[in-house]
């Protein structure tokens, strides 16, 4: 009886590494320091990034904040990541495109650094 407990809570932390999280699974193709605040920066691209595709939407939580952004039709899904980090905004770009790579997405998270 005493075995199977340890058994068990290695088997669910196993399981949980093996969980795919999504896009943020993936390697960053951008990871930079803004002098920006996290909501000037997200003031910032939001606008740019709507001009590209209309699907696209801000969450805040705790002082930091995400933008995703989804195109359907050119099959391109992107996520920034913004967190405080001492007043400033730290960025990170994730992004997964099936068709011909699209750089716009990212050239707007580096125009607002």
């Amino acid at each position: 009886m005493k075995l199977i407990l340890p058994i068990a809570v290695a088997a669910v932390l196993l399981a949980g590494c093996s969980i795919r999280k999504g896009i943020s699974d993936q390697l960053p193709r951008l990871s930079s320091q803004s002098t920006k605040s996290v909501e000037a920066y997200v003031q910032c691209v939001q606008p740019k990034w709507t001009a590209l595709t209309q699907d696209v939407s801000v969450s805040n939580k705790d002082g930091d904040a995400r933008i995703d952004a989804h195109d359907g039709k050119a099959k391109i899904t992107e996520r920034l990541v913004i967190t405080n980090n001492a007043g400033a905004a730290q960025v990170v770009l994730y992004e997964v495109q099936k068709k011909t790579y699209d750089v716009h997405y990212r050239d707007e998270a580096v125009s607002c650094l």
